[in-house]
């Protein structure tokens, strides 16, 4: 059981910036596909994904709220099933991580850093996530305790500040193509909501009120929902949907293009900033929840001594993986992105939760064969 404890808020907080961060910043071409002006309509079909997938991860979770998903699995599958099962997570947490950790450092070589050399980019953003991981989850939960009202203030200036370009005609006809589209645009972000809420298994056991968690859970994706479509809307709106569906960082051409005042303008910066505070969070929960559950695996009684492997590897992970943004867009097609996903994230726990309603049943059976032996005197 893990001394380490923090609020049900900081969870809503550290999830809000964990689902929205590289959502966001790469509609719609990553996450929204091809829905073109029906954009937003995939972001809200993706979102009632993202709520099923809560239920199904934290659903679990909550059912043994002292322990982690690899500690569970092990009980539920036994010690070589949970083990490889546990393999995926770990995997996902590693990937995904590295996967956001190099959009970042691509965004920041394309619009301010082009000299920069990409590892550079790289280590500096895991070396600090890693200081945040050895320090524990208390101090990464406390550090979005402070972080959140400037996430969202300088999102929300830069959506504002997008109003006066927005033109209402660029999100019309309404499904003029059809469902189709719009359902295939939805397959991506609901992927990605999979593969960041599996820090659930790790989290609850973390948290002063467990049996909350799903609620946590649930008003944090309705919160980064919200501000998905939103982003959406307005991006589609500002940009047109053929640039928008086409262009790779949407959401900062169109606040590069902002020109609130002759005195105010080049306010693209918010979004770098504000994309990096979330990118600090994510990264630091992902190597924490990986380093977890290596520890917990490998019987190592401290967490705290993979996190220098851990991040060296991260690192070459990030650089290596992608040859360039072409892989990296290639990567997040739906028809090859949504497979993967579900395969790492969504079968692995329907497996586990086909053992625990076998077990439940088992167990409920015995009780009620017991109570039929049992006769009055």
């Amino acid at each position: 059981m893990t001394t380490e404890k923090i609020h049900n808020r900081q969870l809503v907080f550290m999830l809000f910036m964990i689902r929205s961060t590289v959502t966001i910043a790469t509609l719609p071409v990553l996450t929204t596909g091809t829905a073109g002006q029906d954009a937003w309509l995939s972001a809200i079909i993706s979102l009632a994904a993202t709520l099923l997938t809560i239920l199904l991860i934290g659903g679990l979770a909550v059912k043994f709220p002292e322990e982690t998903v690899i500690e569970y699995s092990q009980r539920l599958l036994g010690k070589t099933g949970g083990t490889i099962i546990c393999f995926f997570f770990l995997w996902t947490f590693l990937n995904t991580a590295a996967t956001e950790v190099r959009i970042y450092a691509e965004l920041l070589t394309i619009g301010f850093l082009p000299h920069t050399p990409l590892i550079f980019l790289v280590s500096s953003m895991v070396l600090l996530a890693a200081v945040a991981a050895v320090l524990g989850v208390e101090t990464i939960a406390r550090t979005a305790d402070a972080l959140i009202f400037f996430y969202i203030f300088f999102i929300a200036a830069s959506l504002l500040g997008a109003l006066k370009a927005f033109e209402y005609t660029n999100v019309q006809p309404v499904l003029s193509r059809g469902l189709g589209p719009v359902i295939s645009g939805a397959l991506t972000p609901a992927a990605l909501g999979n593969q960041n809420l599996l820090v659930l298994g790790i989290l609850v056991p973390t948290l002063t009120t467990p049996r909350k968690a799903v609620a946590s859970a649930v008003l944090a994706a309705l919160l980064s929902g919200i501000l998905l479509i939103l982003s959406t809307v307005t991006v589609v709106g500002v940009l047109g949907p053929k640039i928008g569906s086409s262009t790779l960082f949407t959401f900062f051409l169109m606040t590069r293009a902002i020109e609130i005042s002759r005195f105010v303008e080049r306010i693209e910066a918010l979004v770098v900033i504000a994309w990096g505070l979330g990118i600090f969070i994510n990264l630091a929960v992902f190597l924490y929840c990986g380093a977890r559950g290596v520890s917990q695996i490998a019987k190592i009684r401290d967490y705290r001594s993979l996190i220098g492997p851990m991040a060296v590897f991260w690192v070459i992970l990030a650089v290596h993986t992608y040859d360039d943004l072409l892989d990296l867009v290639k990567f997040f097609n739906p028809r090859i992105f949504f497979p993967y996903s579900m395969t790492v994230t969504v079968l692995p726990y329907l497996l586990l939760w086909a053992a625990y309603l076998i077990r439940h049943a088992g167990r409920g059976g015995k009780k009620y064969i017991k109570k039929r032996r049992i006769k009055p005197g």
